[in-house]
């Protein structure tokens, strides 16, 4: 299992997804809900690598600063594993969500063994809403989602999840007004 630097959501972004979770459970397909970890939460994955401990804590830190960002989701995306697949809701990538993303990158500086999909130009932000479905089930899913319109939504602080400790750091980031 891999660490990782996570953007949150605000309260009303968790919530619309976390009502995709809840169609999909209604529905009885796999979905996020069912991940009972205390770190289970909406989010978009900024970096992860086999290992980001805490001397990286205080330039994440102040990488994260700033005032809450306005995504934009665009339909879902689908990432394709061994023989499930992954269903995500896709987010935009604006001028101020790829300047965090290379100010949390510019704090890692030095990082080995990152995940190379979370680096820039292959980075793909997006919201999970379910692992290990099935082509039958990946259809069900879109079928019940698709009339849940994309959403303008907020975010919240940025946190780092170090998968060795099973401990959530939250390393701030949102300016309060």
């Amino acid at each position: 299992m891999a660490d990782s630097v996570e953007l949150l959501l605000d309260a009303a972004a968790d919530l619309f997804i976390r009502e995709d979770w809840a169609a999909l459970e209604h529905e009885g397909l796999p979905n996020l809900s069912r991940h009972g970890s205390a770190s289970n939460a909406p989010h978009i994955t900024l970096a992860a690598a086999s290992r980001i401990d805490d001397r990286y804590d205080a330039d994440l830190s102040a990488a994260a600063i700033g005032a809450p960002l306005g995504l934009v989701t665009a339909g879902f995306v689908v990432f394709i594993t061994r023989r499930k697949f992954v269903l995500a809701r896709q987010v935009v990538v604006d001028r101020a969500l790829a300047d965090l993303h290379h100010r949390i990158w510019s704090a890692l500086d030095g990082l080995s063994d990152a995940v190379p999909t979370t680096r820039a130009g292959v980075w793909t932000p997006h919201l999970t809403l379910s692992h290990s479905l099935t082509a039958e089930q990946l259809a069900d899913a879109l079928d019940v989602l698709r009339g849940r319109t994309a959403e303008r939504l907020g975010t919240g602080p940025v946190r780092r999840w170090d998968a060795l400790e099973k401990q959530l750091i939250l390393l701030g980031g949102v300016e309060q007004a």
